[in-house]
């Protein structure tokens, strides 16, 4: 025969686990959704007849080169290649369109909330809200 003692600690531990599994089930269904990134951007670009296309980009990235990575990787549409030189990353050309500086005077250049870029793509810093674009333009 099982003493009361014995009887309370089975029906208290079993109370516990009953309250563990209901407790953990309500959060399985209720938990936040997993965030992929925790800055949300956009990079914009707009090509030489002014035509505007906006990407819009959840990332973990510390600098734009490495959001413009994952966005030309994640199937948006957005592509861009550039050249090293000893003042860093120099975007040449974007979504297939070339910028070519020697030619026409031509250039791609980096705007950040509407104010002309301080940086280079390789050493701007991304900051959740933030618009990047990228716009071609040719010199005067």
């Amino acid at each position: 025969m099982i003493s009361n003692k014995k009887k309370g600690l089975i029906v208290g531990s079993s109370f516990l686990l009953s309250l563990v599994i209901i407790f953990a089930t309500a959060y399985l269904f209720n938990k936040p959704a997993a965030k992929v990134g925790s800055k949300d951007i956009v990079i914009e670009v707009v090509g030489s007849n002014g035509k505007t296309t906006d990407y819009d980009l959840t990332t973990d990235a510390d600098f734009l080169i490495q959001a413009m990575d994952e966005l030309s990787a994640n199937g948006s549409g957005f592509s861009y290649s550039g050249t090293d030189d000893k003042y860093g990353v120099m975007i040449k050309i974007i979504n297939g369109e070339k910028a070519d500086y020697d030619k026409d005077g031509a250039y791609w250049a980096l705007y950040v909330n509407g104010e002309y870029g301080q940086y280079g793509a390789d050493s701007q810093i991304v900051e959740n809200g933030s618009t990047y674009s990228w716009t071609y333009e040719k010199t005067q």
